[in-house]
């Protein structure tokens, strides 16, 4: 005769905008008999949870985000729940990118449901604050590269994912067009690519967004380029 899994204690928040992957995580993990389960596509969706539910004491958080910025909603999470544990889920090359501040991470598409559990399970031996896991090594690796990265750097490969152009770039960021050039220079030497085709796929598959205001800035795009 079947037995139903006992009830277990440690409020899980499941934060990904595909409705279908959240809802079979949710549900392997009430079949695994953690009733406090809740999912929402970013973290404002706990919010609108039913009264009465506490903090999330667990953040399953998937990195794929089709227009938020996952790195400032992971942020976000941290700020809002504190003594929460945060778990990212993604790529290594977006664990990467958006990760830095998570306790934990499931690489995907390798990780298995028995990883999440685990997880869960060490939810509800006793400790003080949050849980940290090891990184592996391919993320490790990836992290690397990253912390590598200028701020500006960064904010270049991020305009690449529009398809903007070296002046274009210069217009957005307030720079010079030899500044964006030197920077994309440095970006190929990181990321071991050749061109820009290369690079705007490590900033696509990275999961970058671009600015959320692309409208050039009041100096003139001229002006930038007789700067350069």
């Amino acid at each position: 005769m079947q037995t139903r899994a006992q009830p277990r204690g440690p409020c899980i928040f499941v934060v990904s905008d595909r409705a279908m992957f959240r809802d079979c995580l949710i549900s392997f993990l009430q079949r695994q008999g953690f009733r406090d389960v809740v999912g929402a596509s970013n973290i404002a969706g706990f919010w609108r949870r039913p009264s009465g539910r506490r903090d999330p004491d667990l953040v399953l958080f998937e990195l794929r985000q089709e227009k938020a910025d996952p790195g400032e909603l992971l942020r976000r999470a941290r700020r809002r729940w504190p003594g929460a544990t945060i778990i990212a889920m993604g790529t290594p090359l977006e664990l990467a990118a958006h990760a830095q501040e998570a306790h934990g991470y499931l690489e995907l598409p390798g990780a298995r449901a028995r990883d999440v559990a685990a997880i869960a399970a060490a939810m509800e031996r006793p400790h003080r604050g949050s849980l940290r896991w090891p990184v592996s090594p391919a993320v490790e690796r990836e992290r690397r590269r990253w912390s590598a990265l200028t701020a500006r750097e960064r904010e270049v490969l991020g305009t690449l994912v529009d398809g903007a152009d070296n002046l274009k770039i210069a217009a957005m960021l307030g720079v010079s067009e030899r500044a964006v050039k030197a920077h994309i220079t440095s970006l190929f030497e990181k990321f071991g690519v050749e061109n820009r085709t290369e690079l705007a796929l490590v900033a696509c598959h990275a999961g970058l967004h671009g600015p959320t205001d692309s409208r050039v800035p009041f100096r003139a795009v001229e002006e930038l380029a007789a700067a350069s």
